[in-house]
């Protein structure tokens, strides 16, 4: 049976109860947050209601982050698109929340990223617009099995040719401390301190579930409902990193719980695992199985 959130799945509404905490640093004041939906969505016109939607996850008020009325906000929107598409409308909906002279995006291959300042003062802060690309095919599930399709021009690091997932995670990772002379060359910020760092697709689940994942391989969390202690010495498994974001999920969630596209998670790991973008899969990123 579908919630009324579930229903929303996908046509870019904003659904306060998918808004959920996935990481903060104390030392910046730096808050990084799943989101449900893109700024400038008919029923998402503020950052206030974005502030009010944090609040109200139950993990929140283990951060000890002082949400501003006004605070800084980095955009992370993952959503590529086709020409005229629904997400194309999306995203040029959140462009416009952004600045009223909004540039072409190419919403279909790189360069990623693009980066878009705000020339609107009730809305302060970038947009970095980084699309997540689906592998297609059918991804591996065993340890040792082949890519039918190549994961390269996912996940692949060449920014000018492929959507750059492996820098995409570390981005915002980098964006979330403070740590701008990391970031990529077009997100030139001198400084990220009482942020919102906000990443989003068109529903919160799936490419942002991606993105969730590959953060907590990674990194961890300094939340500790997650169970997923802060910087770990290697990247911790993916489906350790699955159970983490389940801890955290969206409202209008699909099976797996916690929303992601597996594929992209596992074969993010798998990178990270074997420094290739095309080897066997790895035992540590065997993907948790979808419940019946």
């Amino acid at each position: 049976m579908h919630t009324d959130a579930q229903t929303q799945h996908g046509n870019g509404t904003f659904v306060p109860g998918s808004v959920r905490v996935v990481d903060y640093d104390t030392s910046n004041n730096n808050i990084l947050i799943r989101g449900s939906s893109s700024f400038g969505a008919a029923n998402f016109p503020s950052i206030s209601l974005l502030v009010t939607a944090i609040t109200q996850d139950p993990n929140f008020s283990s951060t000890n982050i002082d949400l501003s009325s006004n605070p800084l906000v980095i955009d992370f929107c993952l959503i590529g698109f086709g020409p005229g598409s629904k997400d194309q409308g999306i995203v040029d909906a959140e462009l416009t929340w952004f600045t009223p002279s909004p540039p072409v995006l190419n919403g279909s291959s790189g360069p990623y990223p693009v980066c878009i300042t705000s020339s609107i003062s009730a809305n302060p802060g970038t947009m970095v617009y980084w699309p997540i690309q689906a592998i297609g095919g059918t991804a591996p599930t065993t340890a040792g099995e082949p890519w039918p399709v190549s994961p390269a021009n996912s996940i692949g690091d060449n920014p000018t040719t492929q959507f750059n997932f492996a820098g995409l995670v570390p981005a915002i990772r980098n964006a979330l401390i403070n740590n701008t002379a990391a970031l990529p060359a077009p997100l030139s910020l001198s400084t990220i301190k009482n942020a919102i760092i906000y990443v989003h697709c068109d529903s919160g689940v799936n490419r942002t579930g991606a993105a969730v994942v590959g953060y907590l391989m990674t990194y961890g969390s300094n939340l500790t409902a997650l169970s997923l202690p802060a910087l770990p010495g290697s990247p911790y498994p993916l489906a350790q990193a699955q159970t983490a974001a389940n801890l955290a999920p969206p409202s209008n969630d699909t099976d797996p719980p916690g929303g992601s596209d597996i594929p992209v998670a596992e074969a993010y790991c798998n990178y990270l695992a074997t420094g290739q973008l095309d080897a066997k899969l790895a035992a540590a990123c065997v993907p948790l199985a979808p419940s019946l």
